[in-house]
C-alpha cells in the first residue's frame, strides 16, 4: 500500500499568535517499494513531513494514509506502537539516540519493546550490528566508548532490528566522511533493492539523489512543487533553475558528452556507468 497525504497541513504553535504552517495541503502518494528523495530548501519542510510518517507530528488538517494505518487532524491514535515498528525513522545524529550502558543492549532495546523475546531481540541486535559492521569485541562497551561514526551505525542498526517495511533517513550522511556516507547509503539501497523496503531520503545531497533515488520529492515553502522521476527533475533546466537546485555534476559531465555527440541510456547516472557505454560507442 502507497503512502498517501491527503490535503495535510501541519501548523507549529497552532492557534498562537506566532503560529507557522510548515506544511501547506500536501497531496502526495509515495511508491511502495522504491527509493524516494524529499528535497529542498532549508524550512522548506522535509523534516516535519517525514516525522508524520510514524506520527511524532499528527495532521493540523488533512489525514495521512501509511501501510494499514490512518493519522488525520483531531483523531486521537491508538496504534502508535506497530506504526513505529512498522515505520523506522533514522533521524539526522542519531547517535545522540544511544542511552544505555553498552552496545548490545542498545540495540537490543528495540526489538524487546516492540514484543520478540529476549533470545530473539539479541539475536536480530547481534544481526543488525554485523549488518553495520560494528565487530563483536566492540558489543559490551559502552556507546560513548565508540567512534561518531560507529556511533551513527549503531543507532541506525537499532532501527534495523526491528525489521521495518519502511526506513525514513532525515540526512543520515550528516557529519560522516565520504566513505563512510557511500558505505551507508549503500546498505540501505542493498535493503530496498534485495529486502524491498521502501526508502525515504531526506537530503541536501543532490550527487546522492540522482546517484540513488528513483523518485524525487521537491517542496517548496511547504508545498510539493514536484514529485517524479529523479531523472526527469534534474534534466528540466527550468525547475532547476527556478528552485536553485544545484546540479550533480555527473549531471553536467554527461550533458556535455551528449553535446559531443554521445548517446548515452537514463542508466548512465554514474561514472562507472558512464565509462561503460563510452568505452562502447568507441569501439
Amino acid at each position: 500500500m502507497a503512502i498517501k497525504f491527503k490535503a495535510l497541513s501541519y501548523i507549529y504553535n497552532k492557534d498562537m499568535p506566532y503560529a507557522h504552517k510548515a506544511l501547506d495541503h500536501i497531496d502526495l502518494e509515495i511508491t511502495e517499494g522504491v527509493i524516494t528523495a524529499i528535497i529542498g530548501e532549508t524550512g522548506s519542510g522535509k523534516s516535519t513531513l517525514v516525522e508524520h510518517l510514524n506520527a511524532l507530528l499528527l495532521p493540523s488538517e488533512g489525514s495521512l494514509e501509511i501501510l494499514d494505518y490512518e493519522l488525520a487532524a483531531d483523531k486521537k491514535v491508538r496504534f502508535l506502537k506497530p506504526l513505529r515498528k512498522d515505520v523506522g525513522l533514522v533521524f539526522q545524529f542519531s547517535e545522540y539516540q544511544l542511552f544505555e550502558e553498552t552496545i548490545l543492549k542498545d540495540v537490543t532495546f528495540g526489538p524487546l519493546n516492540f514484543g520478540y523475546s529476549p533470545e530473539e531481540a539479541t539475536q536480530r541486535a547481534k544481526d543488525a550490528l554485523a549488518l553495520l559492521n560494528i565487530p563483536e569485541e566492540l558489543y559490551e562497551k559502552s556507546p560513548l566508548e565508540i567512534s561518531g561514526g560507529q556511533k551513527r551505525r549503531v543507532a541506525i542498526a537499532g532501527i534495523i532490528a526491528c525489521d521495518p517495511k519502511i526506513i525514513v533517513l532525515d540526512e543520515p550522511t550528516a557529519g560522516l566522511d565520504p566513505k563512510g556516507a557511500k558505505q551507508l547509503i549503500e546498505l540501505f539501497i542493498d535493503m530496498n533493492r534485495t529486502l524491498h523496503k521502501t526508502v525515504i531520503l531526506v537530503t541536501h545531497d543532490n550527487e546522492m539523489v540522482y546517484n540513488y533515488a528513483d523518485e524525487t520529492v521537491l517542496l517548496h515553502q511547504g508545498k510539493v512543487v514536484y514529485h517524479g522521476p529523479t531523472l526527469k527533475l534534474f534534466n528540466d533546466k527550468k525547475m532547476t533553475e527556478e528552485y536553485r537546485l544545484l546540479e550533480p555534476q555527473i549531471v553536467t559531465f554527461r550533458n556535455l558528452l551528449i553535446e559531443k555527440g554521445f548517446k548515452l541510456t537514463d542508466e548512465a547516472r554514474t561514472l562507472d556507468k558512464l565509462a561503460e557505454e563510452i568505452r562502447k560507442q568507441l569501439k
